[in-house]
């Protein structure tokens, strides 16, 4: 097949981080090509200097075997690269019609377009109205629409509920078929394995390697993760202890009648469809959030109403959707250990990064320049294995880990989380293999409690109640 797109030896910088590192990558029309690595593998820097948000310190692009340089996103879109990202460049305010027009897009043309894909464009709703899925379907035709050749997709699936991956996944091998290109970055094996023709693999900002048609599951994992798979078989846990965590009744602006609770030794897995009032339950179930009704109690003392720092006193650690939240990104990796780090912290800060495998230059380096998934286990660094909370609430907290490091997550809350921990899930299959009991949520109500053994289509149901 003909190439659409070829990038040679691109190397992209930062202050004390090499990104990419003499990179080559291909992609070919009608081809959905899939591109792996861990945290900080080079992944979004990739995508990044191919949608012309950054411009790589050496190498060469060749847009249809014509050298080029991609100055900037509208100058990939004259080039016919479209970039698909879990931010959607849409006004929830308008509807799909007027977030069209707002774009320069035809409405006809895009309305030609979703039928010719066999998606329907709902012109007449709001976008606020819209499921996550629908409006990625959207920015889709958007891009088909302005006669887009090559699709970036950056973690599509990150905030889709199981049909709407299913769903995604068809489309995608649709617009190959209609000769499109699609460069499909995701951390999920075995999405990429159902969906690409080649998959590239890149690993601490180097190429591995390129590979083909049949796909062999445990050699992509051994080329993400240094040789080593880390799959491994999760033995039969122990009985639950006494209930050291309820509430009852939790109601809030998007949440309603919510009864949960939390047993010594448990994880216990909150699983929904993005935007069905997942993030606020977790700030009320951490108090980070006064509720507007209901009680919380932390063994048998109601503690409803009482402030954030008495939830912390009490053992609690919260987590939020928004590492932002949570992370002073101006100031130094080192520096944001010490909120929780009051001796000895550049021992401990290094003992941490071993663990976990946090990848930064220096303590000294600016949190701002570590990838996503090396922020978010700097996080986890501080607040769990250096807190060991009693008591762990946090939203989606493997949200951008790659699977080693989602790995060391669940051993490290297993490990250093004294009481148990309440965790928002997105994902059935991690849900099934690390929770202990799973209240599924849909439209700010619980609609499920499952315990072992779990039936995965009951549960995919309990979610789009």
């Amino acid at each position: 097949m003909e190439l659409i797109l070829r990038a040679t030896g691109l190397r992209k910088a930062f202050p004390g981080v090499v990104a990419l590192d003499g990179v080559d990558f291909e992609v070919r029309r009608g081809e959905v090509h899939g591109l792996l690595g861990e945290n900080g593998a080079g992944k979004s820097t990739l995508i990044s200097i191919l949608y012309g948000i950054y411009r790589p310190d050496g190498g060469e692009i060749f847009v249809n075997g014509q050298k080029t340089v991609i100055h900037s996103p509208s100058h990939a879109a004259r080039l016919g690269i479209a970039l698909i990202s879990q931010h959607f460049a849409l006004v929830e305010s308008l509807t799909v019609e007027e977030n069209l027009k707002l774009a320069g897009v035809d409405v006809a043309r895009a309305v030609e377009v979703g039928r010719g894909l066999g998606v329907e464009i709902p012109l007449g709703r709001y976008v606020g109205e819209l499921t996550v899925g629908e409006r990625q379907r959207v920015e889709i035709v958007k891009a088909l629409a302005r006669n887009s050749e090559l699709l970036l997709m950056d973690e599509p699936t990150a905030l889709l509920s199981p049909r709407e991956v299913k769903s995604l996944l068809g489309i995608v091998r649709r617009l190959a078929d209609m000769g499109k290109a699609v460069v499909f970055v995701t951390h999920k094996i075995r999405e990429v394995v159902e969906v690409a023709d080649r998959v590239t693999v890149l690993r601490r900002g180097r190429l591995v390697g390129v590979y083909e048609k049949p796909f062999d599951e445990e050699e992509l994992l051994r080329a993400m993760f240094q040789g080593v798979s880390p799959r491994r078989v999760h033995g039969v846990r122990g009985p639950p202890g006494e209930v050291i965590y309820r509430a009852e009744g939790l109601r809030g602006n998007r949440v309603a009648d919510v009864d949960i609770e939390l047993r010594r030794g448990e994880v216990v897995a909150v699983l929904g469809v993005a935007g069905n009032g997942q993030e606020e339950l977790m700030e009320l179930l951490s108090g980070f959030k006064k509720p507007r009704g209901g009680r919380i109690f932390i063994d048998g003392e109601e503690v409803t109403g009482r402030p954030f720092s008495y939830f912390l006193k009490r053992g609690v650690a919260y987590l939020p959707e928004e590492r932002g939240r949570a992370l002073a990104k101006e100031l130094s990796v080192l520096d944001n250990f010490k909120i929780r780090c009051f001796n000895n912290c550049v021992n401990l800060l290094e003992e941490a990064r071993k663990i976990l495998d946090i990848d930064f230059p220096t303590p000294g380096s600016r949190a701002a320049a570590l990838s996503g998934g090396n922020q978010q286990k700097l996080l986890l660094a501080r607040e769990v294995w250096l807190r060991k909370p009693r008591i762990l609430v946090a939203s989606y907290p493997t949200r951008g880990l790659d699977v080693e490091t989602a790995e060391k997550f669940y051993d490290l809350v297993r490990a250093a989380v004294a009481g148990g921990a309440v965790l928002s899930v997105k994902d059935i299959e991690e849900a099934v293999e690390r929770a202990d009991r799973i209240y599924t949520i849909s439209r700010g109500r619980i609609t499920g409690v499952f315990t072992p053994p779990f039936d995965t289509g009951e549960i995919a149901e309990a979610m789009t109640q």
